[in-house]
């Protein structure tokens, strides 16, 4: 039979930061793969993506630079804060 080319895949990429998946999701990248992992009190996250139109670096350049990016500082930011508050009973 003929030699016919191999399917070309996507390219995939991995992040382990939810806000830049979530980011990419909305901008319409695929997710396939989404893990939590614990480490003791520590919880992970894995997310992978198809980048079909190889869009990956602008997508994190334009993240860095968005609301989305300054939203999720705030948050962490704020988590921080009632982690300490709590640990220093109530201050």
């Amino acid at each position: 039979m003929g030699n016919a080319p191999a399917p070309r895949h996507a390219p995939i990429r991995d992040t382990g930061d939810l806000a830049l998946a979530a980011y990419a999701h909305m901008n319409g990248f695929r997710v396939v793969k989404a893990e939590e992992m614990k480490r003791g009190r520590i919880t992970e996250y894995r997310f992978t993506v198809e980048d079909p139109d190889e869009r990956w670096e602008t997508l994190c350049l334009d993240f860095a630079n968005s609301e989305a990016q300054r939203h999720d500082a705030s948050v962490r930011m704020l988590k921080r804060l009632c982690k300490r508050t709590t640990r220093n009973g109530g201050r």
